[in-house]
């Protein structure tokens, strides 16, 4: 990987407002290449918020998490300012900012001599071609948690992970990296307190917690973006369960799901093989029947993507259509499974292979990535089955025809009675950084308006995990809304599971 890291020095203070006394606003020396600007904010009397950005280092244009509103009612806050130095008490809390060199952010008890965090001196914040890395110190005696998804053991210390999503199928408990989340939160945890430090980017990234020592740096953590600059929170508890109790009052509580989600959901792949001498659909009605025998209640069966495998060829899976041989009448056989009191979901990947039948459509409707000629970013695609491809394009859901071209679909199973959607596949391993969007989907909006660039890199592979959650999740709520919506998500980002915390939160969090 290329290492062209730089990092900015002769910070001064930017005058803020009176009533931001529980903040600072640092800009770097106009000496280098480009100014940055570091801010450090106390947000609630545990949470705090740190930036570091420039005009060609952007925060992320579409966070996964919308800054809250500051409420520190209630708490005592004390500041002290120096020279080159701001200390922040918050209900218990010490934050001490100190820019002599670089912006080093350090987190205590009050009263307390050891930190539960502080940044690395003279390495904090650091830029890094497109992207940017903040260094800290590491205590190799405390627990490391979190990062959504990651190989065994629980204890993440000592040891470095892609921030990054893939169809990890079949992978290594103890070494395959990144598997299928993307959910940027760390959590350290010791004898004195827990800190979490959470990127609200859906960019790549790297988290190296304590897997390099360097004899001049000592032990550090350092957590590397790979595009834009860093948004950042700080959550500080007593207990791992503290912080993770303020960071969901941050992403959003968890939705409800459908109280029929909580039984037993079956699934199986063999139908999707049986074309003769039994049809699938009577493969399936078959299997009901056993569980009737049996006195085995099955709330739900998750349908694989076999029932979109075209019935001629090329015989590959084309998301929203029926196979008419293997489901003659697709309604009827879901009204009789529904008689055994199972419903359906069924799986939606989000592509299409070239030859699915509206390939074209989304192509002149602009609903696929573009490549650097302004062409559909084709790349080749699962199809029909374990390592087989074709040629094909992912779904931008920036795209506002796009978007609704796929809650059409989602709506078109609906109609004939599927219950829920399996959102698969969903990890967008797309193959180029500098592949464009169409961002003129209306959720995009606000972020599409702000001058930055329009990057997959930048904007981050995982948005679209989200986008294709929100669009799943609004087909189904949209036509059944006295109904408790059920999406279930292979891949997710830490907005995947959650409601938004105040009514005009523009995310909608929305798979279960």
């Amino acid at each position: 990987m290329p290492q062209r890291e730089v990092c900015p020095k002769g910070y001064s203070q930017v005058p803020q407002a009176t009533d931001q006394e529980a903040s600072v606003h640092l800009r770097s020396s106009t000496k280098s290449k480009s100014a940055f600007d570091f801010t450090f904010e106390a947000i609630r009397p545990n949470l705090f918020r740190a930036t570091f950005a420039s005009t060609e280092h952007p925060i992320p244009p579409y966070p996964s998490v919308t800054k809250p509103e500051i409420n520190l009612q209630g708490a005592n806050v004390f500041t002290k300012e120096g020279p080159s130095s701001k200390t922040i008490d918050v209900a218990g809390v010490t934050a001490s900012i100190d820019w002599e060199y670089t912006p080093v952010v350090k987190l205590s008890w009050i009263g307390s001599e050891k930190p539960l965090h502080k940044d690395l001196s003279l390495r904090s914040y650091i830029v890094d071609g497109e992207g940017v890395a903040n260094y800290s110190v590491h205590d190799r005696e405390c627990l490391h948690v979190g990062l959504g998804e990651k190989a065994a053991p629980m204890d993440l210390t000592g040891r470095q992970f892609q921030l990054s999503a893939t169809d990890s199928f079949g992978y290594d408990v103890y070494n395959t990296d990144p598997l299928y989340k993307h959910i940027p939160l760390l959590i350290k945890a010791s004898a004195e307190g827990c800190v979490a430090i959470f990127s609200t980017t859906h960019s790549r990234g790297l988290w190296s917690v304590g897997a390099e020592i360097d004899g001049l740096w000592g032990h550090f953590k350092v957590y590397r973006q790979d595009h834009g600059g860093i948004e950042q929170y700080y959550i500080v508890g007593k207990t791992i369960k503290d912080v993770v109790r303020s960071y969901a009052e941050l992403v959003g509580f968890p939705i409800l799901v459908p109280r029929w989600a909580y039984g037993y959901i079956s699934g199986g792949y063999k139908y999707t093989m049986l074309d003769e001498p039994q049809k699938a659909h009577l493969a399936l009605l078959e299997f009901a029947e056993k569980l009737k025998q049996h006195g085995i209640p099955c709330s739900a069966h998750q349908m694989s993507s076999g029932y979109s495998i075209a019935e001629t060829e090329p015989k590959v899976r084309n998301v929203f259509t029926w196979n008419r041989e293997r489901f003659p009448d697709p309604q009827d056989w879901i009204a009789k499974m529904h008689q055994y009191g199972i419903r359906l979901l069924t799986n939606i990947k989000p592509f299409l292979l070239a030859s699915h039948p509206d390939f074209q459509k989304l192509v002149d409707a602009g609903g696929f990535f573009k490549d650097a000629e302004n062409q559909p970013g084709y790349m080749r695609l699962w199809s029909a089955g374990g390592a087989t491809g074709g040629d094909g394009a992912h779904i931008d859901f920036t795209s506002a025809e796009a978007f609704k071209w796929w809650y059409d679909g989602v709506q078109s199973l609906q109609k004939v009675g599927i219950d829920g959607m399996w959102n698969d596949n969903n990890e967008y391993t797309l193959p180029d950084d500098d592949w464009t969007m169409s961002l003129n989907e209306p959720t995009v909006a606000d972020a599409a308006a702000k001058d930055v660039k329009n990057s997959v890199g930048l904007w981050g592979r995982a948005l679209h995990t989200e986008l294709m959650g929100k669009s799943s999740h609004d087909a189904l709520q949209d036509m059944e809304p006295k109904l408790r919506p059920f999406v279930l998500t292979r891949s997710a980002t830490q907005d995947s599971q959650a409601k938004p915390p105040t009514p005009g939160d523009r995310h909608l969090r929305n798979t279960s």
